[in-house]
């Protein structure tokens, strides 16, 4: 007769305590890395969108208004102006691809719709937001434009119209503004990330109340998951001169 040997009870119990915990240790790096993932895919969304919007005012001669839950992803311009200030990228109207949630607004890879700001100044008071009702912008002059959305490095001592101070600045003169409020979109209630979405958007089919923008002060600065100051959101955002130059050379500006 021959002895079979084998692992007991306990032996086996160890091995599978050890693999769980190997597996427990790899978990939360592969679960870092599809954000971090996720991070990169966000910023290269907001980048073809960007292009994308400053293609339409090369073409157009005017920034395309924001769509809303209500307008299917198309821009939704009103007299002089737009619908909102404060909405969402139009896709439909940029031919954008891309997925889509009920209300046909393009969403982040967090499958949270996109958020678009665009200037509502209108310098010279005829009633024409100046970036985008048509013909506004060669009717203002190069000179005289001046975009009002601010950029800040943190939500503290900022007011509606500015950051607290010069060194909070990052920028005092966007025309428009992207914004994707990252993975903790539902959670995310600390002052930086109240400041970029302290109104609310509805209308559309799926009844939903989105955040958006309630001012022209907005905050960008490096991700934190401290309680208390949690930060995730992206935003992008185009320099004027940038912006400018693109629409001189196309013949959109004199």
């Amino acid at each position: 007769m021959h002895r079979q040997s084998g692992f007991s009870l306990v032996e086996l119990a160890i091995v599978i305590l050890i693999m769980g915990l190997i597996l427990g240790g790899l978990a939360m790096p592969l679960s870092v890395q599809r954000d971090n993932a996720r991070y990169r895919e966000a910023q290269e969304l907001l980048t073809v969108v960007e292009n994308s919007i400053q293609g339409f005012a090369l073409v157009n001669g005017h920034l395309p208004c924001p769509a809303t839950p209500a307008s299917g992803g198309f821009a939704l311009a009103s007299a002089g102006g737009c619908a909102v200030p404060h909405g969402f990228v139009p896709a439909s109207t940029l031919g954008l691809a891309g997925p889509r949630n009920d209300d046909n607004l393009l969403l982040d890879p967090w499958s949270v719709p996109v958020r678009y700001s665009v200037s509502a100044v209108d310098i010279d008071g005829d009633g024409n937001w100046d970036f985008t009702a048509p013909g506004e912008l060669k009717d203002v002059g190069l000179a005289n434009l001046a975009p009002d959305l601010v950029v800040c490095n943190t939500a503290t001592g900022s007011s509606a119209t500015a950051c607290a101070s010069p060194l909070a600045t990052l920028s005092a003169s966007a025309p428009f503004l992207l914004h994707s409020r990252g993975k903790n979109n539902a959670t995310g209630a600390s002052p930086d990330e109240v400041e970029n979405a302290g109104a609310s958007l509805g209308g559309g089919v799926s009844g939903t109340s989105y955040p958006v923008a309630s001012d022209i002060v907005f905050v960008s600065r490096r991700q934190s998951a401290q309680p208390g100051s949690e930060f995730d959101d992206i935003l992008t955002w185009t320099a004027p001169a940038s912006l400018y130059h693109r629409l001189v050379a196309a013949g959109q500006l004199p």
